[in-house]
């Protein structure tokens, strides 16, 4: 590995561990966590997916991608949806990881490509769904809010409404 290599790996695990608070070391697993919301996406095409609406806390989030269906599942652009609840969200491109971070609630969140495991407040989850690139978006499952937020999530199929609130 060159020298330059090696510090671009060292610094991406520096500033992970730092934006994480060595929360990925430390982190218990939480292998029992149920975090399946009912989205049922069947008979659903691209063209109805263009007209869905994702309203985070009754504000419709605009995003410069549409949600996709991957293996009879939804997975909406991530840092549209994050960006609303008031996060940042940070890519490496190497190891094409995310992290998500919320100062103001103490919120700190890790996914990667290809990766089902998500690392969140200390909690360590599996998804029966891998985050994706599309578009040049980061597509994730709605499930991954609930590694860091308390909210409620409604699917209205027939209005095409993904409704995300924070209790």
């Amino acid at each position: 590995m060159s020298c330059k290599k090696g510090f671009r790996v060292l610094l991406m695990v520096t500033v992970l561990v730092f934006l994480m608070g060595g929360m990925a070391l430390s982190a218990p697993r939480v292998d029992e966590m149920d975090i399946r919301f009912p989205i049922d996406v069947s008979g659903l095409t691209s063209e109805d997916l263009a007209e869905l609406e994702i309203i985070v806390n009754g504000t419709i989030v605009v995003a410069d991608v549409d949600p996709v269906i991957r293996d009879g599942r939804l997975l909406i652009p991530l840092r549209a949806v994050f960006a609303a609840l008031g996060a940042e969200v940070h890519w490496f491109e190497d190891p094409r990881t995310v992290a998500i971070m919320d100062r103001d609630q103490d919120i700190r969140i890790i996914v990667q490509l290809e990766n089902y495991k998500g690392f969140g407040n200390r909690k360590h989850v599996q998804f029966e769904q891998d985050p994706i690139l599309h578009g040049d978006r980061t597509m994730v499952l709605p499930e991954l809010i609930v590694l860091g937020y308390a909210v409620d999530v409604e699917w209205d199929k027939e209005g095409l409404q993904l409704i995300i609130d924070t209790r």
